[in-house]
């Protein structure tokens, strides 16, 4: 095995100084951005981002879940911010065998902790006959990133 020479090394080093600090200067620029990129690129869990449109969709699975509530069948839920304001979007269906009355629903978000952070209003609209389905939708002032739950209820007004 050779031995290490502690005198070529630095003559090696004092020979090649400009190209080795280059080198390293380089190797460097590369680790910062790559670790930026990651900081930068990294999305934060289930909030999916279009910076481009200033668009964000919620795809917490607590949000765009289906839920059934008296025998209507909420699906191809979604929850969206743009502009400043959000639009809560979902198919309702009838999965009873006679017309529903319901008319409205509350569709409450909630946050992590099970806290309310603001109730819509859903308007199903004319009675919806068996196996009909219908899109409701409901926008409001406001972004509900930070939603990870959604519980329909019987429509009470929320009026402030």
């Amino acid at each position: 095995m050779k031995k290490f020479d502690k005198a070529k090394a630095i003559d090696f080093i004092k020979r090649n100084k400009i190209p080795l600090i280059i080198f390293l200067v380089v190797i460097v620029a590369l680790i910062i951005g790559l670790i930026v990129s990651f900081n930068i690129g990294g999305k934060s869990d289930n909030i999916t981002k279009n910076e481009e449109e200033g668009m964000v969709a919620n795809t917490n699975q607590g949000i765009i879940s289906e839920t059934t509530y008296e025998g209507l069948q909420f699906s191809n839920i979604s929850l969206i911010s743009e502009n400043g304001y959000s639009t809560f979007s979902a198919d309702v269906t009838n999965t009873t065998t006679t017309n529903s009355t319901i008319s409205d629903v509350n569709i409450i978000l909630k946050d992590k902790n099970g806290s309310e952070i603001i109730t819509l209003r859903g308007n199903i609209g004319e009675p919806l006959a068996p196996n009909e389905t219908r899109t409701i939708t409901a926008v409001t002032k406001g972004k509900f990133s930070n939603a990870t739950t959604k519980e329909i209820a019987a429509y009470e007004s929320v009026a402030r």
